[in-house]
């Protein structure tokens, strides 16, 4: 990036790379459909209940960072699921498109 600022291309076209790397916030999730939880369940889940999740909200500031870059409401009660195909998905048109 320093290069890049000491000595900008102007008007010539610059080539880059974008690297994906997958990585999954609950990969020990059931594959199958039938399994599904909301965000609100798995997080009590994870933090240790009621009084582990408020902490860590309090902790990470987590709405007045969400409100910092536009996000008014987090939808804790939407499902969750394992997101394996989600992932074969998109590595399968990055290598088919080059996407």
């Amino acid at each position: 990036m320093r290069a890049v600022q000491e000595a900008p291309s102007g008007d010539t076209p610059m080539g880059f790379t974008v690297l994906r790397v997958p990585f999954f916030l609950e990969p020990d999730y059931p594959e199958g459909a039938e399994f599904e939880e909301t965000n609100r369940v798995r997080l009590l889940r994870k933090w240790g209940g009621k009084a582990g999740w408020e902490a860590q909200k309090e902790r990470h500031n987590l709405k007045g960072r969400g409100r910092e870059v536009g996000i008014e409401h987090f939808n804790l009660d939407r499902v969750a699921s394992n997101t394996m195909a989600s992932h074969r998905l998109v590595q399968w048109g990055t290598k088919t498109l080059g996407v």
